[in-house]
């Protein structure tokens, strides 16, 4: 039963870290094409979500010309697992931990940080604007066509000033990532603002029983700086085998469990 999963630091619980790792590489493998045609290519103000009218024929989210029958995947997940889409199938995920590995990062995040997390929700709002207010704009009108790099060149030589601010945030709160932990993750990615709201109301996730002493040893091995079924946990399991009063479980939360 999953709730039957419980904090130990047992081969199970280490085969549930590796097995977040290999999942996490794969999609990133799968998805991460996808991922540089919609920051360098994407002729609309929000990638993602416009590709049944898209242009860029070569593009791999021609897969997803059938919309909803692709992100009704996505929507599932969100659903039933909240933020888990992040913690084990997003690109960005991977892309992140790799930063936070940099040898230039010491000691723990600049003062405040954690205060900005409402950014995210302000790109948020800007993405719904344009899609829904703006009518989604086309801000890079060229049809690129060759290899992927040159064509991504053009893009942006030729791109509306839209466009060229869309890339400018994504690749700051990227680079951002090498001095702010999981920065993009945390305080830009509009997607996870959205399933951030997901989380609250999704059934299957990890969360602290009542045995919980606050001590927030759970909270230092997250690499998102949370605690289980608190703001930004995306059910990733790194922390299953941090507590040492076992308290925390995987499953729909009992009556009792602390977090959101």
């Amino acid at each position: 039963m999953l709730h039957e999963i419980v904090a130990r630091p047992s081969l199970r619980l280490r085969a549930l870290q590796w097995c977040n790792r290999a999942v996490l590489f794969a999609s990133t493998l799968f998805l991460g094409e996808w991922a540089l045609f919609g920051v360098f290519r994407c002729p609309f103000v929000v990638p993602f979500v416009s590709c049944q009218n898209c242009p860029v024929i070569i593009c791999p989210g021609q897969a997803a010309r059938m919309f909803w029958g692709f992100w009704g995947v996505w929507l599932a997940v969100a659903a039933l697992f909240g933020k888990a889409f992040c913690g084990w199938l997003c690109p960005g995920q991977l892309v992140n931990r790799a930063l936070a590995l940099n040898p230039f990062r010491f000691g723990s995040n600049p003062d405040g940080v954690a205060n900005f997390r409402w950014a995210r929700y302000l790109v948020l709002a800007a993405g719904l604007t344009a899609w829904f207010v703006l009518g989604q704009p086309r801000v890079d009108v060229p049809i690129r066509v060759g290899e992927f790099w040159p064509s991504a060149w053009l893009t942006w030589k030729h791109a509306f000033p839209m466009w060229d601010l869309r890339l400018l945030i994504t690749l700051g709160g990227l680079a951002l990532g090498l001095v702010v932990l999981m920065c993009w993750c945390r305080f830009v990615c509009p997607f996870g603002a959205a399933l951030e709201v997901a989380r609250k109301f999704a059934p299957f996730r990890f969360y602290r029983t009542e045995q919980c002493n606050d001590c927030d040893k759970c909270r230092r091995v997250c690499v998102m700086r949370t605690r289980p079924g608190e703001e930004n946990c995306t059910n990733c399991g790194d922390c299953a085998g941090s507590c040492p009063t076992d308290c925390i479980r995987f499953g729909v939360k009992r009556y009792g469990g602390k977090g959101n």
